[in-house]
């Protein structure tokens, strides 16, 4: 059994009325934050800012994301379950210790996560993981041992 699950906007649900929010047409495969799918072609987008982080810390602050505008089911981690947003991208991850201090961070591709996932939470001192899309910078998910 995986020793991670995968965890859709931690800190609670987006405020996509907020005045810097923009819709958009999704265009490509814009990676939506609540569901953890791409959007397809045509589909009716949110990007507004978000801060993941549950604790205070120098690191923690707002960041660009997309919701589906419409609305969408939150994605149900579960032990092990990879999203589809993790193949076929660049990552950052950036490990976490109790005090929302960085432990460590690495830049590796979609497909060599997991491994890289699972050996920083071996690590006694990583209290989580958040995963950004490396290009653009956006979060993508919180990352908790299982």
């Amino acid at each position: 059994m995986s020793t991670f699950i995968l965890h859709a906007l931690p800190a609670g649900e987006v405020d996509t009325a907020a005045p810097v929010t923009v819709r958009k047409t999704a265009a490509d495969r814009e990676p939506c934050r609540r569901c953890l799918h791409d959007a397809t072609p045509g589909e009716r987008l949110a990007l507004t800012s978000y801060d993941p982080f549950l604790v205070r810390s120098p690191y923690a602050g707002e960041g660009p994301v997309f919701v589906h505008a419409d609305g969408c089911e939150r994605f149900a981690g579960e032990p092990g379950a990879l999203s589809e947003q993790v193949g076929g991208r660049v990552l950052s991850v950036r490990a976490y210790d109790a005090d929302a201090m960085l432990t460590e961070a690495t830049v590796l591709a979609g497909e060599r996560f997991r491994e890289r996932a699972e050996e920083l939470l071996e690590d006694p001192e990583v209290e989580f993981l958040h995963v950004h899309f490396a290009g653009p910078g956006c979060f993508a998910f919180r990352v908790d041992r299982a």
